[in-house]
């Protein structure tokens, strides 16, 4: 395999895995794939986000929500970067914030700032949608309502959390066509036992409507 031979198979997948290769060449070499992959980085040729997952170097990313989904998967962009996203919070988070089934896990990438994911049961892993954005690439994330039930479920866990306290500080901000029926149909969906997520989301329909 040739770096020109690789580069012409990617034309139209840029981002690729060590897994994309190997079915573009079947025949070819796994240790000497794997060899030419990371002298091709070397060379600045390629470039690798992490183990098995590479660029076409003259490849520019303009939207950085499209590794997302490369980098961790199962995943879905959500929190505060889809709140964010969605205009409820007017602050831009310090990394590209996602919901994923596997471990809470964080990545860093150069040029690109930081991944980070936080872990919900597969039961509450639902509500995003696909968003296609460069070439064929498309990245997962969250509805605004789906958002702030993430959001808010994983503030609810830590002890200290104070419903009244914490919206008195939040600066929400929602228009009118945010689907407040769906918060009040997930709401069922978690325990009694978890007062404080259920206190924060009352507090929020006592406010809205």
């Amino acid at each position: 395999m040739k770096f020109l031979d690789l580069k012409k198979k990617a034309q139209d997948f840029p981002i690729f895995r060590l897994e994309d290769v190997f079915k573009w060449f079947p025949a070819a070499n796994r240790r000497t794939v794997i060899f030419q992959l990371g002298l091709w980085t070397k060379k600045g040729l390629l470039e690798r986000f992490k183990r098995g997952l590479y660029k076409l170097a003259d490849y520019q990313i303009k939207d950085p929500f499209i590794l997302a989904s490369f980098l961790y998967s199962p995943s879905y962009i959500s929190l505060e970067t889809a709140l964010n996203y969605h205009g409820i919070i007017p602050d831009v988070p310090f990394s590209i914030t996602s919901i994923s089934t596997k471990k809470t896990n964080i990545f860093k990438l150069k040029n690109y700032g930081w991944f980070s994911y936080a872990r919900l049961k597969l039961e509450l892993f639902f509500g995003f949608e696909t968003i296609m954005a460069e070439k064929k690439y498309g990245y997962n994330i969250a509805l605004p309502e789906k958002a702030l039930f993430d959001f808010l479920y994983l503030k609810s866990i830590n002890r200290a959390f104070v419903p009244e306290n914490f919206l008195a500080e939040a600066r929400f901000s929602f228009d009118k066509n945010f689907k407040w029926h769906l918060l009040r149909r997930w709401k069922k969906l978690i325990p009694l036992s978890r007062k404080r997520f259920h206190a924060v989301l009352d507090l929020l329909f006592k406010k809205n409507g």
